[in-house]
């Protein structure tokens, strides 16, 4: 996605918390989304940035060269606890601002940020009364141009392709289904069989009782932990299948049994 630079007076970014896989090395999505969507600030347009506090070092280069102002809070909802999520926001340097900054003002800000990041605590919550306040510049119509893959064309010519057609037995693979009698009735060992291989699904009783049943395989993860004589904590994961049967009647109620 590509948009004209200094078009936007405001930059609500929340990117993806992972890493890029690139030709000669990695990068992290956050310093790399920072990286190509700064420029879209008008001078003295505000930057909000919802990152994990423990990624601040990486776009500390960014955030010292081309932002003032800038303030750091700790997100306190549960969800972004979970993130160790915080907030950055800033004002973008304008030319002149740039050319009066010295290599001494940019390491101590990228310090104070590498300080952030190894102490989160000492970041302040996200206080409920504004400690200051950014005037964001006027901007007009967001012009974002989408240069990559034309995906939606791509998804429907997909299926007209022959690698598609050959792999399509392997990716859609044809339900198994059994159909006649048994010779010999079925004692309560075969339904069982029967019905853990999905091959009893289907649609049987009356009345209130009619219902629709649907067996299917799923993985289950258990997990033990031991500590030592030294306090070392040791976690084992098991992996184990079991079966499942959901059950829909036709008053509504759902039923699963594992």
């Amino acid at each position: 996605m590509q948009c004209p630079v200094e078009c936007s007076g405001l930059l609500n970014l929340n990117p993806p918390y992972d890493w890029t896989l690139g030709p000669a090395d990695s990068r992290r999505t956050e310093q790399l989304f920072l990286s190509q969507t700064y420029r879209w600030l008008k001078p003295g347009g505000v930057l909000l940035f919802v990152i994990p506090g423990d990624r601040l070092a990486e776009c500390s280069q960014i955030l010292a060269t081309h932002f003032r102002d800038v303030r750091v809070y700790r997100l306190d909802a549960s969800e972004c606890v979970r993130y160790k999520q915080v907030v950055v926001i800033g004002a973008r340097r304008s030319r002149r601002e740039k050319e009066r900054l010295t290599d001494s003002d940019i390491t101590r800000a990228r310090l104070y940020y590498a300080s952030l990041t190894r102490n989160p605590s000492q970041i302040p919550v996200l206080p409920s009364e504004p400690e200051m306040r950014y005037a964001v510049p006027v901007s007009g119509p967001a012009q974002l141009v989408y240069r990559g893959l034309p995906l939606d064309e791509v998804e429907d010519l997909l299926p007209q392709s022959a690698a598609y057609r050959q792999a399509e037995r392997i990716l859609f693979a044809e339900p198994v289904c059994a159909t006649g009698r048994p010779l010999t009735p079925l004692h309560a060992g075969h339904v069982g069989l029967l019905a853990c291989s999905g091959l009893l699904n289907g649609i049987f009783g009356s009345g209130d009782q009619r219902h629709i049943s649907f067996w299917q395989a799923v993985k289950l993860v258990e997990k033990t932990e031991e500590e030592d004589d030294q306090g070392v904590v040791t976690v084992r994961e098991e992996e184990r299948f079991s079966n499942e049967l959901t059950v829909v009647f036709s008053t509504g109620q759902v039923a699963i049994l594992k």
